[in-house]
């Protein structure tokens, strides 16, 4: 079965991207701890992000993951 991963991306006021990634949904929805949190920069593709953070999971969750996107409202990038 697989580990169900819950992220959300969230577009910071000077152009990067916040993200957030943890298997309990209240985290990423409410914040708290534990969460997997990046920063990135303005230049990278929301499809770079995910990848990113699929290998970064994949090495603590094993191959199978699976991303549910928790991301609302900004829907722009």
């Amino acid at each position: 079965m697989a580990t169900t991963i819950y992220y959300k991306l969230e577009q910071l006021p000077y152009g990067s991207v916040r993200r957030y990634a943890s298997t309990n949904k209240d985290i990423v929805q409410k914040g708290g701890y534990p969460v997997f949190f990046e920063i990135y920069g303005k230049e990278r593709s929301d499809s770079y992000i995910l990848a990113d953070t699929k290998n970064d999971l994949i090495q603590k969750y094993g191959q199978n993951i699976k991303l549910v996107d928790l991301s609302v409202g900004d829907k722009s990038r």
